[in-house]
């Protein structure tokens, strides 16, 4: 008997729910476009975005009440999702880099709110 061993090849990709991205996106504007661009950017292997609105600000040359904006309307599209101050989670629906295991291990912990 012939024994098929399959391995997840997907590693080192983002890859985007184009629908999610463009509802996101929808809600904001040229600045914002660039904040939203960084923090995609700028994700960690966990999916987590940590970094203050004011070193965004800083980073990005963008004002801080148009990063303060951006961060509301990406949070209301369930884009991204506050953990506390400084500290985001990506939507795994919206965006991931990794293999499909370690996508559903974060998006459980995206959706029980950790």
């Amino acid at each position: 008997m012939q024994v098929t061993d399959i391995e997840e090849r997907d590693a080192n990709f983002h890859k985007m729910w184009l629908g999610h991205v463009l509802e996101s996106l929808d809600m904001i504007g040229n600045q914002k476009i660039r904040v939203a661009m960084f923090i995609m950017n700028n994700v960690n292997s966990d999916n987590e975005f940590i970094m203050t609105y004011r070193i965004i600000a800083e980073k990005t040359g963008i004002s801080l009440q148009t990063v303060s904006e951006t961060m509301k309307a990406l949070q209301e599209s369930d884009f991204i999702k506050k953990i506390r101050n400084g500290y985001y989670r990506i939507n795994p629906d919206v965006m991931f880099k990794g293999g499909k295991n370690k996508r559903m291990e974060i998006l459980i912990r995206y959706r029980e709110g950790e």
